[in-house]
């Protein structure tokens, strides 16, 4: 017996394939889900900033949206494809093509910080500044 291991996101896009499958209703939300695709995202924490990296080659910077809600960023955009005008015979495909989205929620220090971004070599580089706590001494009646 062998076991074959996927990718994470090869995962995430089957389950999400399989719950569309055994829906006979089409929500809208669920169809746009299945259309977007899902760049990988690294999150991590410095001294003082939060920094997430995406990985989204391929995109001009005009189609590519950051948004903070409350305690998320919400990264949008599209790759468009670029594929030959007639139908081409695909012998392998892992490029994604088309809208995605990736919504990362924050840890509460940095709600609220100020956010930054570049994007160089095919990542998007996010970084949020640490709020920095002002301990307040509270007089009793």
């Amino acid at each position: 017996m062998s076991i074959i291991l996927k990718d994470p996101k090869s995962v995430e896009d089957d389950v999400i394939r399989l719950l569309a499958g055994f829906s006979q209703m089409h929500l809208p939300s669920l169809m746009d889900e299945l259309n977007r695709w899902h760049p990988p995202v690294d999150v991590f924490e410095t001294k003082d900033r939060l920094i997430i990296l995406a990985e989204i080659a391929g995109i001009s910077v005009d189609k590519i949206s950051i948004k903070q809600i409350e305690n998320t960023i919400i990264i949008q955009g599209q790759r468009k494809e670029i594929l030959p005008p007639t139908s081409p015979m695909f012998h392998h495909m892992e490029i994604n093509y088309g809208p995605f989205e990736r919504t990362i929620r924050l840890p509460a220090k940095f709600v609220g910080g100020k956010v930054s971004a570049k994007y160089r070599n095919g990542f998007l580089r996010v970084e949020i500044i640490k709020i920095q706590a002002n301990p307040k001494t509270i007089e009793i009646e």
